[in-house]
This record gives structure tokens, sequence and C-alpha cells, in this order.
């Protein structure tokens, strides 16, 4: 009897020994850059700044060439990374800051309350951006450890928390790496037989660009460019830990930024930076390694932040809620074959500005202006500067991405309307 509990059932044996490891959900560690180039990463082309470590995820794993943040500024992208929703939908600000009530309300449903029902510990490590009041506090939202900033940089003074106590009231952020860094490790041994979703969430490279003494003239490119290269310093340092644990087999290892560069940093060339969206302000870095499952895949199709909670989710085996506006694709994560996706929706602020659709891109407003020299359509694969409208040229094209944009638009306007309401009442 015993041995027959131990013997593989057919199902099993006809499974592929990869397809089998995706069965066993993995530990996600999740690294979060601020306003980081994806021209930045030698992955992506980058002569000026060096990033060995993303070089070793991207020499094993997933890298992502049209992958765009969940919204152009801040806050919403970092709500949309989390939920799976456009945070326009919760009525976000462009950023959260001290004496606002502002935040991701307490009825909205994290990947870290969605893994942690699965069994997952869950640690946030770095900066929070989604609000400070009760029920809005990144323990109030699934995570069970915090360490880290309830702001970004452009607060000061900026506090570090250990939970919801303050332990440093004047932060620096030339530390700030290396101190979630080494938090994150403290969580990962505290969790090593897993599974656990541990997300890095750094400052940087968000002005102003300020690094430890060593880092100092590191890179051919700067204050900005020593920055990047600290970061992926940190990066290497957290997967050689993974390393000795023997976890990195088992572990998925994402590296992302909530938007493009806004002052300096490579745009790969294109038009725009944040809080634009045109490509060079939304167009994000994202390379995925599972060492023992994801293939060396370069993936052109455009996609969107908001995929990483239905991603992961069926990743950990967890059926994801209703509502959610992000797409499944943890074939591609997985190392099947890559799944393809509908239309990805662009948001400043609470506007609905523009939608990518394979080759095409068309912006319906700049802003929140909706008059000027609008809509314009740009064939983003020939056009990487998005610098020729096409709109005379192709209207079929045009009434078939603002048909389905405007019906978006509306629904995530009444949704935020509807909630505005509540709250007010």
């Amino acid at each position: 009897m015993l041995a027959a509990r131990w013997k593989p059932s057919m199902v099993d044996m006809s499974l592929s020994l990869r397809e089998r490891r995706v069965m066993v959900p993995p530990n996600v560690v999740v690294v979060l850059a601020d306003d980081l180039g994806v021209g930045d990463l030698s992955p992506y082309g980058s002569r000026l700044i060096r990033t060995p470590a993303m070089t070793r995820l991207a020499a094993n794993g997933v890298v992502c060439e049209a992958m765009y943040a969940a919204a152009s500024t801040d806050t919403p992208s970092r709500a949309g990374l989390l939920t799976g929703r456009y945070g326009a939908r919760y009525g976000l600000p462009a950023s959260t800051g001290p004496g606002t009530d502002a935040g991701l309300p307490p009825d909205a449903v994290t990947v870290a309350k969605l893994l942690g029902s699965a069994g997952y510990a869950t640690g946030l490590f770095g900066q929070w951006r989604l609000g400070a009041q009760p029920g809005r506090h990144p323990l109030d939202h699934g995570f069970g450890r915090f360490e880290g900033t309830l702001y970004g940089t452009d607060v000061t003074p900026l506090a570090w928390y250990e939970g919801r106590k303050a332990v440093v009231d004047d932060a620096d952020p030339a530390q700030s790496a290396r101190h979630l860094t080494d938090a994150a490790l403290d969580f990962v041994d505290d969790h090593r037989d897993g599974p656990f979703l541990a997300v890095l969430s750094h400052l940087g490279p968000h002005a102003p660009y300020r690094v430890e003494p060593r880092f100092h003239g590191a890179s051919a490119a700067g204050a900005y460019g020593d920055l990047v290269e600290q970061l992926d310093h940190y990066l290497g340092v957290l997967l050689r830990h993974l390393d000795r644990r023997r976890l990195t087999r088992r572990t998925l290892v994402i590296v992302t930024s909530d938007n493009g560069p806004r002052y300096e940093g490579r745009t790969q060339e294109r038009r725009g930076r944040k809080p634009e969206v045109f490509d060079g302000g939304v167009r994000v870095p994202f390379l995925a390694s599972w060492p023992s499952v994801t293939r060396r895949t370069r993936d052109a199709t455009p996609r969107s932040l908001l995929d990483l909670t239905p991603s992961l989710c069926a990743l950990a085996g967890v059926g994801p809620p209703d509502g959610l506006d992000g797409e499944d694709m943890s074939a591609l994560l997985s190392g099947r074959p890559s799944p393809g996706r509908g239309p990805v929706y662009l948001f400043f602020d609470q506007w609905l500005n523009a939608v990518r659709s394979d080759r095409w891109k068309l912006h319906v407003a700049f802003g929140a202006d909706r008059t000027a020299y609008m809509p314009q359509l740009f064939d983003v694969t020939a056009d990487v500067r998005e610098a020729y409208n096409l709109a005379a040229l192709h209207p079929g094209v045009v009434e078939r991405l603002r048909g389905p944009l405007e019906e978006l638009r509306d629904d995530v306007a009444a949704e935020a309307a509807a909630r505005k309401e509540t709250t007010t009442v």
C-alpha cells in the first residue's frame, strides 16, 4: 500500500518534467524599480550602464520587449501591478503623499492577499506609495511583513518603517537598496521552506540620484547610471543568496519598473518620458527567470504589468477574483507556448489616453486635453518615435480601436465616480 502511494499516476507520467515542475507553486520575488529606463539594462542594449545580474536573469529567462506600465504615474501604476486593475478605478492620484487620505481602498484585493490565501508568506520591502491611513497600509493589504517607506523620494523627510512603527525619521535614500535587500534576505531565510512572495520596491533610480560612496562614478552614465548599477549590485546579492540557500531553481524572479524614466535614462530612442503615454514614458523593462521552468525567450507581444496578478495567481493555483483588467501570461513565465494578448490600454492618471494593439498605437488625448491634434495613430513597429500620424490613412483602424477604448473609459469612470460617491456619503 505504501509503495502504491509513492508510485506516479498515469496522469503524472504523461507530463513532461517541466510541466510537473510548473505544478509546484514557485517562490516569487518581484524587484520593482522606480522610473527605470528600458534602455538602461544590458539585456536591452545598454552600453554605458553595466547590469550583470540582470544579464544573468535574461540568459535563463524571459525578456519582454513590449511591456507597458499599468499607468503613466507612480501610484496608479503600482496599484495596477498589485491588483491587476486600473488604478483609475480607485480614483488614485498621480502620487500619494503625507496629509492626504488617498490610497488603495480597503476592499481592493492585492496579489499578496490572494497568494496569502494559498499559504504564501508575503513581504514588502521598500516603498509602498499606496496610502498610509488605516485600511490602506501594506499590512492591511495582504503583506505579512513590511520594512520600508510609505512614500517615495519626492517626500522629505522620509521615514523608514518596520511594520507600522517608524524606526528612522529621515532615511537616506542612498542606503535604501542595501537596507531593503537585507530585510528581504532575512525574510527569505525565515520562509525558505516556502512558498513565499517577496516584493523589493526600490526607491531608485527616481531622482534625486543618491548612491553609496563606493558606487560614485561606477558607471559611464553619471549619477543616474551609478544608481542603476547599485540596484543591479543588490539584485546580484539577492540572486547569490538564493543560490546559497538552494532556492534558485524553485524561485521565479521578476525585474521591472513602475514607469519609464523622467529626467534621465534611456528610452531606446522612443518618444516621450514619464508621465506621458508615448512609449518612452510607459514602456518598461520586464525580465523573468524561473531556472527550472522558464525558457530563454525574447517576447515581442505587447503586454501590461496588470498581467502580473492573474499570472501569479495561475502559477500559485489561486482562482483570480472577478473584474481583473490584466490577462494571464503564466504560460510565458513557465516555458510554455507564448499566449497572445488583447489591446493594452494606457492611462494618464484618471484619463484613458491611448491604446496599443499589435503594431498600432492610437492616442485620443494628451494629458487631460482631448482636443489638440487628435486622434493620432502610429505604426510603432516601423515608427518607434511615434512621429508620423497615420490616422487619415487608416480610419478603419482608428474606429476599431476607439470604440472599445471609449467603452472602457466610461466603465472605469463610472466605477471611480461610484466609489467617490460612497466615500463622501
